[in-house]
C-alpha cells in the first residue's frame, strides 16, 4: 500500500477514537448510557416546509415529507426495519 494511503487510514482511525472518547464523555456528563447502535436515519430540514429523511450510512435521501411529525414517524419506521435481524433459511 502506498505510504500516503496508510497515513490517511491512520489519521482517520485516530479521529474515530477521539470522537468515541468525546461521545462517551458527553454521556457520562448527562448520566445516561450511550446507545448501543448509532442512529441510521436523520430528519433534515431541506427547504421551507419540506423535510428530508437521510440515510447516514449512504448519505442519500430516502424520502420527503411536508410535516416534521410525519417525517419523524417515517424515519422511526425505517430505523425499525433496519434493526430487524435477517434470518437465512437453508
Amino acid at each position: 500500500m502506498h505510504p500516503s494511503f496508510q497515513e490517511r487510514i491512520d489519521e482517520v482511525g485516530e479521529l474515530l477514537q477521539r470522537t468515541k472518547a468525546a461521545r462517551s464523555g458527553f454521556y457520562s456528563r448527562i448520566d445516561r448510557r450511550a446507545p448501543a447502535k448509532p442512529v441510521r436515519y436523520q430528519v433534515v430540514g431541506g427547504s421551507f416546509g419540506m423535510y428530508q429523511i437521510k440515510d447516514l450510512t449512504t448519505g442519500k435521501t430516502r424520502a420527503f415529507r411536508n410535516d416534521y411529525k410525519a417525517a419523524h414517524d417515517l424515519a422511526m419506521q425505517f430505523e425499525a426495519k433496519a434493526n430487524r435481524q435477517i434470518t437465512v433459511a437453508l
